[in-house]
């Protein structure tokens, strides 16, 4: 059991590969996965999508884009 719903990482990280984690977090411990990034490079998009993250938000992100994260259609019971 999880005691955790959703992870919200960065595409950049220092020590880890943020991909790796993406995988491990998203398919083996069955969580959502949401990726936050300043760069609007699109193939980092459709990498993260490919690996399976939830949502792909630019930084800044937006109060709204917040507020209206539990609305996304990526909940667990579609997976």
């Amino acid at each position: 059991m999880n005691i955790y719903d959703l992870v919200i990482t960065s595409v950049n990280m220092p020590d880890m590969d943020a991909f790796k984690l993406l995988e491990f977090v998203g398919l083996e411990m069955g969580l959502l996965v949401i990726m936050l990034s300043v760069y609007g490079d699109t193939k980092l998009v459709k990498k993260g999508i490919t690996h399976g993250t939830c949502d792909y938000l630019f930084k800044p992100v937006r109060i709204a884009e917040l507020k209206n994260i539990w609305q996304h259609d990526c909940s667990k019971e579609s997976s």
